[in-house]
This record gives structure tokens, C-alpha cells and sequence, in this order.
């Protein structure tokens, strides 16, 4: 018996090993492992989706940036227009401010005398509105103030002043009589005028789209057929077209696109000019846009003879009007306020 156990294999008689013992810790350590690969798995491709998201937005971003350049650059061109226009009023503007402090450092040396005091108001409400009669063709706001000045001098019911209220009526009525110029009609038509360039067909779209004429029989048999088709590819090689508008031909699409843009100036220029009553612009920047329309674009176009009857029709308004200059009115308050100094004890 002893004999058959020592005969038996080793692997017998050896003792089973034990798996090692998992704690619970490690496996919620390997969880959290886990746990935190998948976060950083989600962070990952959170990141990268804002960073696509980035990336179209700064995109869009330069685009529009790029189209507020564009639009920064033609409203630059515009306001360069507008500072020409701008430049005699500013130095009139500037004559008017040295005369108001003139006018107000006289007033300050004028004694407490009611009617001294509203001749000098008188004085520079006239200088004010005489200069927006010459300057701005303002008729509106010289009668108001001419109004305002005489209850002013009604109030006071001296004598002395009835020259000076005769004539500063004789003023009022005139103003009053003055005609009527629709400003605010031209600058509608302007307006309408430059919505409706880009719609206007150039010369040179009629023969990039020439129509199609009415073609020959059509051929019986294959030897025409073959002789028609030959003629045609024939023909196609030389054209011979009449041109009355040659340099209308040259024009590239970019060049189209600016032709539009420098009409389009050109009426805003006119409607500033109408704006400040300055006749020779207004006709010469309608002028302007009336040549290149003539030279550049389908005259046989309803839309483009509607344009030119339009300029045609503005450039005939009259803005030169012969406005007062009030300078009785002036005179006459400056010697009544001369008299009340003398006549100042």
C-alpha cells in the first residue's frame, strides 16, 4: 500500500493552489479608472466640436468683417463728397459764431433798458435768420423768427420802434410770397432713382444675349443637312456687328459693377446739393449721371428712358430762389438801437 501512494503522480499528491483574493477597493479603483477614461473620452470630443464651432464662427467673423471694410470704404468716398458740400458752411458757420459773440459781448455792455435789450435780441435773430435765408434758402425758420420779433416788438408799444415794425412786416410779407420748392419730392424721386440702377440693362447686355433669328427651311436630305451645319460653323467664326456705343462694348463686369456705384454717388451728391440750395452741383452731378446712362446703357430700355425723363424733368427744378436778405430790417433795428443810446440819459 505504501508501495502504490508512492507510485502515484506528483501532481496528485500536491496541494491546489488559491486565485488571488480581488478587494473591493481595487474594483472601484478599476471602475474610477474607468470612469475617467470615458470622461476624458467626452472631453475630448466636446473640445474638438468647439473647436470646429470656433473655427466656423471666426470664419463668418472675417466675412463680415471683410463686407464692413467695403461698406466703411464707400461711406468714406460719401463723406469726402459731403465735406466739399460741407466746406462753405462750415466758414459761414464759423463768420456766424464770431457775430453771435460779438452780438453777445454787446449785449453784456447794454444797460438793464427793456427796449435796448430787445433791439439787441432783435439785431441778432435778424443776422441769424438773414444768414439762413442765404445760406440754407430757409424760409420757414426766418419766419418764424421774424414772428417772434414782432410780438416782441408789439409788447413793448413804444414809438420809437414803429419804423423797425414796418419793416420787418414788409419782410414777413415777402417771405410769405416766396414760391414753394418740394424738397422733400426731389429727394424721394433721387432716391428712387438709385434703387433702381442696378436693375437698369447695360448696352453691352444686348449683344452678349443676341436673339435668335429665324433659322432657313429645314434641309430634305443629308448632303444640306451636312451644307447647312458646314455654313453655320462657317459663320460662327467671323460676325460682323454695328456698334454705335463702342466703348459701352469694353466694359469688364467690375467695371459695370463701379459704372453702378459712381451713378449711384452721383445722385446722393445731388440730393446734398438740393439740400443745401446749390443749384450748379445739383445740375452738374444730374448731368454726370445722366451721360453715363446715355453713353453706357440701353437706350431702348423703357426703364432707362424713364431715368433719363426723371433727370431730365429734376434737372429743370429751380433751387437758386431770390430769397430777402433782410438787410432793411437790419438797418432799421440797428439805428433804433443807436437812437435809444443817444437818447439814454
Amino acid at each position: 500500500m505504501t508501495q502504490e501512494q508512492d507510485s502515484l503522480p506528483s501532481a496528485l499528491t500536491t496541494p491546489r493552489r488559491r486565485l488571488p483574493h480581488v478587494s473591493p477597493a481595487m474594483v472601484v479603483a478599476l471602475v474610477a479608472l474607468a470612469a475617467a477614461g470615458g470622461v476624458w473620452l467626452y472631453q475630448q470630443q466636446a473640445m474638438e466640436t468647439l473647436r470646429l464651432q470656433v473655427s466656423r464662427e471666426l470664419a463668418q467673423g472675417q466675412q463680415q468683417l471683410r463686407g464692413a471694410q467695403e461698406r466703411e470704404a464707400q461711406a468714406q468716398l460719401r463723406g469726402q463728397a459731403l465735406e466739399r458740400e460741407l466746406a462753405l458752411v462750415s466758414a459761414r458757420q464759423n463768420e456766424t459764431q464770431s457775430q453771435q459773440a460779438a452780438l453777445s459781448s454787446m449785449y453784456e455792455a447794454l444797460t438793464r433798458n427793456e427796449t435796448q435789450r430787445v433791439l439787441a435780441e432783435t439785431e441778432q435773430t435778424l443776422a441769424f435768420a438773414s444768414q439762413q435765408l442765404q445760406l440754407a434758402g430757409n424760409v420757414d425758420a426766418a419766419l418764424v423768427g421774424l414772428n417772434a420779433i414782432d410780438q416782441k416788438l408789439a409788447a413793448l408799444n413804444r414809438p420809437e420802434l414803429i419804423t423797425l415794425r414796418k419793416s420787418i412786416g414788409h419782410d414777413i410779407d415777402q417771405l410769405k410770397t416766396q414760391p414753394y420748392l418740394d424738397v422733400v419730392g426731389i429727394a424721394t424721386r433721387l432716391d428712387t432713382l438709385v434703387a433702381g440702377v442696378d436693375k437698369l440693362p447695360l448696352a453691352i447686355d444686348g449683344y452678349r444675349d443676341p436673339k435668335a433669328k429665324a433659322g432657313a427651311p429645314a434641309p430634305t436630305n443629308a448632303l444640306q443637312r451636312f451644307g447647312g451645319e458646314l455654313w453655320h460653323e462657317f459663320r460662327q467664326l467671323i460676325q460682323i456687328r454695328r456698334i454705335d456705343k463702342p466703348d459701352a462694348m469694353l466694359l469688364t463686369p467690375n467695371e459695370a459693377f463701379f459704372l453702378r456705384e459712381n451713378i449711384k454717388l452721383r445722385l446722393l451728391d445731388a440730393r446734398t446739393a438740393l439740400l443745401m440750395r446749390n443749384e450748379a452741383a445739383f445740375r452738374s452731378d444730374l448731368k454726370a449721371a445722366g451721360d453715363y446712362l446715355k453713353q453706357y446703357f440701353d437706350s431702348s430700355a423703357p426703364a432707362v428712358r424713364n431715368a433719363l425723363a426723371s433727370l431730365d424733368t429734376l434737372s429743370r427744378e429751380s433751387l437758386a430762389l431770390k430769397l430777402p436778405d433782410l438787410s432793411a430790417s437790419l438797418s432799421a433795428v440797428r439805428q433804433g438801437r443807436l437812437a435809444t443810446e443817444r437818447a439814454k440819459p
